[in-house]
């Protein structure tokens, strides 16, 4: 009977500790399959960090062996330079290794992604990178102030990239993710230029950054519900009917610029994710590059997204919201 005993009592000991264990590697404060907020690109809200676990390993492979060849320059106050086919970037002696390691994930995993996605390969897009947070700050116009930048930001204002010492931060995969959602906006920028940026509103242009920032992190096939950015305010949405989702025009005119109110910016985020996830996944994956091509002749993506879907903006709208239903209902077993 002893033996017995010990043998149960050392079981138990065992899936106790064991259960210790798996707790202590979760986040307390991550909630799976709803991406918690980040303080990356202008994402400046609060809220606990999203999280990219390191058993997810990206989608794409970099390699960081390949050496970008450097020279000297006097822009913008760097001192140096390295240039790849579709970016150059610009940054102060020491921080080689960041410089080589930011242009493989554009050159690599950003090129072939963006001309797929958005019809458009870029050219020389500059790639600052600020060693400091008051040069970020100053560099960047960054909207949220030095209190709300950290090591391994990044942003793209006026079809620049700035990064905030890349690669500095240990969280798995979120440097590399950031880096590829700030290259969709320059590539945007540069598409469209700086006069015709205005015809695409902010939930379009930040959902395609985190549309393909997905696409490279957890591959094509990515689940919207598991990878969207705030993907839990969608669920709730649906369920509860708090927060209201908006429609595609009220996006479009509240989801511009830097947005103070959380629940605004989050929702603006990830129904704009959302709608161009939708939108790729009914009409092929070069519709939304076919969108902007569109949004350059018309300047008018109501009348671009009409021209693609053959359905008013309210339409669409209505059944983005008919297919987010449907997975909640599906993801609850309704």
């Amino acid at each position: 009977m002893k033996d017995i005993y010990y043998v149960l009592t050392g079981l138990t000991l065992g899936i106790i500790l064991l259960s210790g264990c798996i707790q202590q590697g979760k986040d307390p404060n991550i909630n799976p399959g709803t991406p918690g907020a980040t303080v990356v690109n202008e994402e400046i809200m609060g809220g606990p960090k999203q999280t990219y676990p390191a058993q997810q390993p990206l989608g794409f492979k970099i390699d960081y062996s390949q050496v970008y060849p450097a020279s000297a320059t006097g822009a913008s106050g760097f001192e140096m330079k390295k240039a790849g086919s579709g970016f150059v970037a610009y940054y102060h002696p020491g921080d080689e290794n960041n410089a080589n390691k930011a242009l493989a994930v554009l050159e690599q995993g950003g090129l072939n992604l963006y001309k797929k996605y958005l019809g458009f390969e870029p050219k020389g897009v500059p790639v600052y990178l600020a060693t400091s947070v008051d040069e970020y700050v100053n560099i960047a116009d960054f909207p949220g102030g030095i209190e709300n930048v950290e090591v391994g930001d990044g942003s793209a204002p006026n079809g620049k990239i700035y990064l905030y010492k890349p690669f500095e931060d240990s969280r798995p995969g979120k440097t590399e993710g950031m880096i590829i959602h700030e290259g969709v906006h320059a590539t945007i920028y540069q598409y469209l230029g700086q006069d015709k940026m205005r015809y695409i509103p902010g939930f379009l242009n930040e959902g395609s950054a985190h549309y393909i920032e997905y696409v490279f992190k957890a591959g094509p096939e990515f689940d919207p519900l598991d990878q969207i950015y705030h993907s839990d305010l969608l669920v709730d949405s649906i369920e509860t009917g708090n927060p209201r989702l908006l429609g595609l025009d009220e996006l479009g005119q509240k989801c511009d610029g830097y947005i103070a109110e959380e629940t605004l910016n989050f929702l603006c985020r990830g129904q704009g994710a959302y709608t161009v996830w939708y939108i790729n996944e009914t009409y092929g994956d070069e519709a939304f590059g076919k969108i902007l091509s569109d949004v350059k002749q018309t300047r008018d993506w109501q009348k671009a997204l009409s021209n693609l879907t053959g359905k008013t903006t309210s339409q669409f709208g209505q059944d983005i919201k008919d297919n987010l239903k449907s997975r909640v209902d599906s993801m609850s077993g309704v």
